[in-house]
Order: C-alpha cells, then structure tokens, then sequence
C-alpha cells in the first residue's frame, strides 16, 4: 500500500509540475479580464449601491472564514515553504511578495465572482451548467467537492494529528503509533462531525461555525501580534530575504519563477478565490450583489494575512534561528512541530496553547464548512444520501493524513487547477457576453444574456 502511494503522489505532482507554470498567466490574464470587466463595465450597469448590512454579513462570512482558516493556512504554506527552500531558494519570505502580486489580481477576482453569481442568481454549478455545459458543471462539483471535503479535510485531520501527537510526546512523553493516532484522534474527529451533520439543524450547524472561527481567529491574532512584537528586531531581516529572494528567484518550468507558483497556489488554496466557493457563500443571504462582494472580501483579506504573512514569518525567524531546517527531508509532522516550537520558544506554553486551539478549532470548522459546500452542489439529492458521501470522502481523508499525508497535499494542487480553471472560464464568458449585450442595449435580463 506504502509503494502504491508513493507512486501516485509522484503521479499527481508530475502532473502538477507540467500544468502549473503554463496555468498561472492563462490565470492571472483570463482572471484580470473578468474582473475588469465585472467591475467597470457590468457592475455600474446591472447593480447599484448598496449599504453593508450586519445581519447579511454573518452568514457568508463565518461559512467563508469557516472554510478557509484552517490548519492549511498553516500546514499548506509551510510546505509551500519547504518545497521552495528544497529547490533553492533559502529566502523563502519571498513567497509573501509572490502571493501578494498575484493577489492584486485574484483578490479582485474574488469580489467578481461573488458579484456575478448574484447577478445571476445562480451558484457555480448552475451558471458552468448553463454558460458551458452541464456535464462540465457536474464535474466541477464533483471536482469542489474532493477539493473541499478530501482535499482541505485532509489538511485538517493532518493538523489535529500533529497537534496531538506533539502535545502527547512533548507534555506526556507518550510516543502515538500510526494505529493509535487513526483509532484515538482520526475516529473521534469523524464522530464529533457526524453527530453535527446527521443532527441536520442548520442553526446548530450555522452556531457552530461561528464560535468556532472566532474563537479560533481572536486566539491566533492575539498569539501573531505578542509573537511579533517580541521579534521585532528580526523584522529588517524578513523583510531583506524577502527582496533578496525576489531578486534572485528560482526559475522552474518554461522560465516561471517557482516562487510564483507556489504562491499562486497558496492564494488559491487560502483564500479560495476563483474556485467559486465565496460565490456559493453568498447565496446564503438576501444580500445585493455589490454587499455580497465587499462582504467576500472581509475573509479573503484576513485569510491571506494570516496564511502568507504570519505562517512564513515565523517560519523565517523559526530558520534564522536554527529551530526549523528544510535542508533535511521532512514532512508535515516535522513541518508542524518545528513551527510550534518556534512559537513556543518565543511566546512559551502561551504560544503552544494557542497554536494548539487555532488549529483544531479551526480544522473543525473548515471540515463542518465543506459539508455546506456538498449541501449546496448537490441540494437534489437526499440529505441521508450527501451525508453518506460527506462521511465517506471525511474518513477517506482521515485515513490518508495519517498513513499517506504527502498524497492528500498533492492532489489538492491539481484539484485546484481543475476547479479555478473551469470556474474562471465560465465567468470570463458570462463578463464578455454581458459586457457585449450590455454595449449592444440588449439587457433586459441578465438571465437571458446567455
């Protein structure tokens, strides 16, 4: 089973290593398009101003925020990190400069997205259905759903297991083997999910998610801000790897920098923009299409701080200071634990309590958050039906974080080229057949311009 994992891991990142460096600027143009177009030429035509509204803004954003904040923010940026130092590049802060540049154009896509779903009233199954072809909107929510449920789920039961195992092995001096850490954190982790989704009460689903992410959240921001304070005096030198690393990056296929891509993937992996979940999110509230997308912001823009900024500039300080070494092979265990104790060598026990109730508190939320998602996509078939599908992909994922982790890491980066790639295409053609209409005077219906 071992050697069979092994050969499909280095299948999907085969695969992955083609399709990445040539996606990238198909992205960044087709998404720069959409979202000037969206916004210049659509939005002033078909929406109109709208104030935000508290009671519209909850929903949508502890479900996006839900899904979002995970252990990927930590354990999915790290290896980002640790691929990007393992290719040569030992300034690895350049990532934030990488993520940065491709987020001043996926950001904006974020925001269209979510304004063109509400226009039209649709989620992105039904416009991909409609605009291209329902066979393509059906694999693209089977393709979210594995992206979500498996892939996201699979970084969060990765986390859960390595806060336990440190915790056991550091304050308990308890070493877990793999069996014991699938029956004493893997299993109760299912049951817990499975007693909230079979409950099938959307307010306890709904509350859940909420307390969750913000106690999560508060707990975290307060840890980063004492963390950085203590380190102030290591902040010139973060921000010097950062240039150094841009002005010297490490070119991977077709002359791409691979900080470029690993940090475009990070922006799509943290903050799910293009992947049509925050248009799914909006449709949670009565909101108007302009408050819908100023609302998709709000967890797009804390995500990436906390994902990009924070997580790469401890593991900097955690390098600078002979804590974490990616020169040696690693994996997401050893990923983890150094950057906790990074954290805990600075902040003490402070630091790894925190860290410890960030990322189980908000591993749980982003796998309750990827139920919503299923729910959504396929809201005709029998809830005891998407439950069973629920529960089979979550323990598929639970299985995989403990005995084949590396497996679950790679094919979310090819899940996502298939789901941003599909959903983009379908909006860039909904943003030129509109903006056409529009210039024509044919507009009555937006419903119609397809």
């Amino acid at each position: 089973m071992d050697l069979i994992l092994i050969q499909l891991e280095h299948a999907i990142t085969a695969i992955s290593e083609v399709i990445w460096p040539v996606f990238v600027p198909f992205m960044l143009v087709l998404g720069a398009y959409m979202a000037y177009t969206t916004i210049f030429k659509i939005q002033p035509k078909l929406t109109k101003p709208s104030k935000m509204k508290f009671k519209n803004m909850i929903g949508p954003a502890s479900i996006s925020l839900g899904a979002m904040v995970g252990t990927g923010a930590i354990v999915g940026v790290l290896g980002a990190l640790s691929k990007l130092y393992g290719a040569g590049q030992h300034n690895i802060e350049a990532i934030v400069a990488w993520a940065f540049i491709g987020a001043l154009v996926m950001i904006p896509v974020s925001y269209s997205e979510t304004v063109n779903s509400k226009i039209m009233k649709q989620g992105p199954k039904e416009y991909i259905s409609k605009l291209i072809s329902p066979k393509l909107g059906f694999f693209y929510a089977i393709s979210i759903v594995a992206l979500m449920v498996f892939g996201f789920g699979g970084f969060q039961f990765s986390g859960i297991d390595s806060v336990f195992t440190i915790v056991a092995s550091q304050f308990m001096g308890i070493e877990l083997s793999l069996v014991q850490r699938y029956m004493f954190i893997v299993i109760p982790v299912v049951a817990i999910v499975a007693l909230v989704v079979l409950s099938k009460k959307d307010d306890i689903f709904m509350n859940a998610m909420t307390y969750m992410i913000g106690t999560a959240l508060a707990a975290y921001l307060l840890f980063a801000l004492f963390f950085i304070v203590k380190t102030a005096n290591y902040i010139p030198s973060y921000f010097s790897g950062l240039v150094e690393g841009m002005m010297n990056p490490v070119n991977a296929m077709l002359g791409v920098p691979m900080g470029f891509v690993l940090g475009m993937q990070k922006v799509l992996q943290t903050v799910e923009t293009g992947l049509g979940c925050l248009a799914m999110s909006a449709q949670q509230s009565d909101s108007e299409p302009r408050e819908a997308g100023a609302i998709s912001l709000i967890p797009s823009i804390m995500t990436l701080f906390i994902a990009i900024f924070i997580t790469s500039y401890i593991a900097s300080y955690g390098i600078e200071q002979g804590i974490i070494n990616y020169g040696t092979p690693n994996d997401a265990m050893y990923r983890l634990s150094s950057f906790f104790n990074t954290a805990s060598s600075v902040t003490g026990n402070f630091g790894l309590i925190v860290m410890s109730l960030f990322t189980v508190l908000s591993a749980m939320t982003t796998i309750l958050g990827s139920y919503y998602y299923l729910r959504k996509l396929f809201k005709k078939n029998a809830v005891n039906k998407n439950i069973v599908i629920y529960l089979t992909l979550i323990i598929t994922a639970g299985t995989l974080a403990i005995f084949g982790a590396n497996v679950v890491f790679e094919a979310v980066d090819l899940l996502l080229f298939v789901c941003s790639g599909i959903n983009l295409v379908a909006l860039t053609v909904f943003a030129y057949k509109t903006n056409k209409a529009i210039k024509n005077g044919n507009v009555k219906d937006v419903n119609k311009v397809a």
